[in-house]
């Protein structure tokens, strides 16, 4: 007699009872049939090992598939049975798929916005009586773009590790509509792995199933990485644009105490404050729309304010009435400059950030929407501390946490820049030169607006972004749980 071949006679109406009043034949065919028979033996049946009849080949199958089937749906009292049937949580499997594989696309068609921020990004232009203040800002950015490329590949590390722990902790069936009978479902077993495809073999068993395996843990960690670079990249331009505006502030004291040297009446001042740099007409980003139209040249450049030092200014460098020489006093007022260009190559680079990650924050924050709303839902159908708690709630604090991370530097490029007007209102501005509380009056003017990261126009990255989100997901929540 074939072990694997058994028959179940019930003793009484049970739900695999209701389904047939002749002996049950199963076949075993993978250990999770073995834990069907365990978890039918707490149900008062008594389970008989004989042979099959002969003619009961056709309804052998029939009967394997209802019984599998009423196992996941009526015998939820079982110390092993499911709580939740298995394709609910794997639907929020399916659509952070559907995320990465869209920012994918999103980055291939937005490609050249990124090589050009990436390329405002990457100048080192600087003036050599702050240049150890940028050096050390620009430093401090990096640092800080280190830890939070560790601290995001350390969560993507543990999500794949993760989602491919849950995949083996849960049984390898999937619940489908009966042919027979529409009003029923019948389990279908499927390979156990971390995402759904078809595939021109078998990937339930062997070899096959062990390189569809390893090919899809390659495919889940490059594709979840390369989404969360993507959200990296992000920060990163936002933290160098926060550094940059902390630079600013923080040589604005300096500054006006070098301006406080300088006489206002030396003859021809306005032509020492008209040098090169401050003459270039070339804009840093053009409004074209091929985003071709890039161009560097309009930073400052203190090659040409210092072009003259080895020539005549140098050596005809007389005294002025202001104790200051000629060298002397075109570094002041290039300094002047450089904070001027340095600042609006700052606001044009904030400019090119939005219009890099525009489209995508508005789909990322509207996909989250959805998606934690959905999340919150599957939450209050969790029973007991399984597969589908641990998968839910993982899910719901990665995206949550995803939203945050946007919101919280969004946020702080708005309080830096807005505090750019108050370091320009408490540096001793009086104490300078017409020219220094002229530039000091015109930084208060044009710092009035903060400096903000849009989604498309639709709304501002910051903290009240995240609360907003989380609103509408507790909104929707409470409209769910009503209509339920």
């Amino acid at each position: 007699m074939d072990p694997n071949r058994v028959i179940f006679r019930t003793n009484k109406l049970s739900p695999l009872g209701r389904l047939t009043q002749e002996p049950v034949q199963l076949i075993l065919t993978s250990w999770w049939h073995r834990t069907l028979l365990k978890h039918i033996t707490h149900s008062s049946t008594v389970l008989e090992i004989g042979e099959p009849e002969e003619n009961a080949e056709s309804e052998d199958a029939r009967s394997r598939r209802r019984s599998v089937a009423q196992y996941s749906a009526d015998a939820a009292d079982g110390p092993l049975a499911p709580r939740i049937p298995r394709g609910e949580w794997r639907d929020a499997a399916s659509l952070a798929n559907g995320v990465l594989v869209t920012k994918f696309t999103y980055f291939a068609f937005r490609s050249s916005y990124f090589y050009r921020t990436l390329g405002a990004w990457n100048q080192v232009n600087s003036h050599p009586l702050f240049a150890e203040s940028n050096a050390r800002h620009r430093a401090t950015a990096l640092s800080r773009m280190r830890k939070l490329l560790m601290i995001i590949g350390t969560v993507t590390i543990l999500a794949v590790f993760g989602w491919t722990t849950v995949t083996f902790l849960d049984e390898p069936v999937w619940d489908k509509t009966d042919p027979d009978n529409v009003n029923e479902t019948i389990s279908v077993e499927i390979p156990q792995l971390m995402v759904y495809a078809w595939y021109p073999w078998d990937a339930r068993y062997g070899m096959t199933y062990f390189m569809t395996f390893v090919f899809q843990l390659y495919w889940l960690f490059i594709t979840l990485a390369h989404s969360n670079l993507l959200d990296v990249l992000f920060c990163c331009f936002v933290i160098f644009a926060c550094e940059q505006l902390k630079h600013l502030k923080e040589i604005l004291q300096p500054l006006m105490e070098l301006s406080a040297a300088l006489d206002s009446v030396v003859p021809n001042s306005g032509d020492l404050f008209k040098a090169g740099s401050a003459g270039s007409d070339i804009a840093l980003i053009g409004n074209g729309e091929n985003g071709n139209d890039f161009d560097v040249r309009g930073i400052y450049s203190s090659q040409r304010d210092f072009s003259g030092f080895q020539g005549g200014v140098v050596n005809g460098g007389t005294v002025g009435p202001n104790g200051l020489t000629k060298r002397q006093e075109l570094l002041v007022r290039s300094a002047i400059k450089y904070w001027v260009e340095r600042h609006k190559h700052v606001v044009k680079f904030v400019s090119s950030i939005g219009d890099t990650y525009g489209s995508a924050l508005l789909l990322h924050m509207l996909t989250s929407t959805v998606t934690l709303t959905l999340l919150a839902y599957q939450a209050t159908k969790i029973e007991a501390v399984d597969v589908y708690a641990a998968s839910t709630i993982g899910y719901l604090v990665y995206t949550l946490g995803q939203v945050f991370v946007f919101c919280i530097h969004g946020n702080e490029l708005i309080e830096e820049s807005s505090s750019v007007m108050e370091a320009a209102y408490s540096c001793h501005w009086y104490d300078g030169s017409e020219e220094a509380k002229t530039f000091v009056q015109i930084v208060c003017q044009q710092c009035q607006k903060s400096l903000t990261v849009s989604g498309a126009k639709f709304f501002t990255v910051s903290l009240d972004l995240f609360a907003s989100v989380f609103g509408a997901v507790v909104t929707y929540f409470m409209v769910l749980v009503q209509l339920k």
